[in-house]
């Protein structure tokens, strides 16, 4: 059995791009497959910011604000935010922060999750609008940091998170 999907080819990250147009660059990118687990979710987001804010206490500083109105296929019994959904969408929203922040050769060529660290703190139920900010808080040669927290309608925080990430093709040092 054959593997119909396209080789991931990670789009070209370009310094006259903007924080914005490289988030939008790297979903349109994502969009390509689209049999995977985070399809729906993909499909539901809307990309409400996207800054690169560069600071001599961190250089690679970069906002992604995000909304999303809850589908009920992504809650659980008690119809609200399913736990493993909450982790999937700080997941995708986390490593947008990185794409924001991202310049030819320096973390352009894709990301995979070391850690995934989430707390819940309340409940967001089916039918609510919540919003998704992910700051990035450290990039290295290799190693990242990034944190996200979604709040409901009422601008209370209902889940954190704290993402590490390696980046992935990069030639050995």
């Amino acid at each position: 059995m054959s593997d119909s999907k396209p080789k991931f080819t990670p789009p070209t990250v370009t310094d006259d791009l903007s924080a914005l147009e490289k988030v939008k660059q790297w979903m349109e990118m994502a969009a390509q497959y689209d049999e995977n687990h985070d399809t729906e979710l993909r499909s539901l987001m809307h990309l409400e910011s996207a800054v690169f804010s560069p600071t001599p206490a961190n250089p690679h500083a970069a906002t992604v604000v995000w909304s999303l109105t809850i589908p009920s296929s992504m809650c659980n019994m008690a119809a609200n935010l399913h736990g493993g959904a909450v982790a999937l969408i700080f997941d995708i929203c986390t490593s947008t922060a990185i794409m924001a922040a991202s310049s030819p050769g320096f973390w352009d060529m894709g990301h995979v999750s070391r850690t995934l660290n989430c707390t819940y703190l309340r409940p967001a139920p089916v039918g609510s609008k919540i919003t998704i900010e992910s700051q990035v808080v450290h990039l290295g040669k290799r190693l990242g940091m990034t944190t996200g927290v979604i709040r409901g309608e009422d601008g209370k925080v209902c889940y954190t998170c704290e993402h590490q990430k390696a980046v992935v093709g990069v030639p050995v040092l």
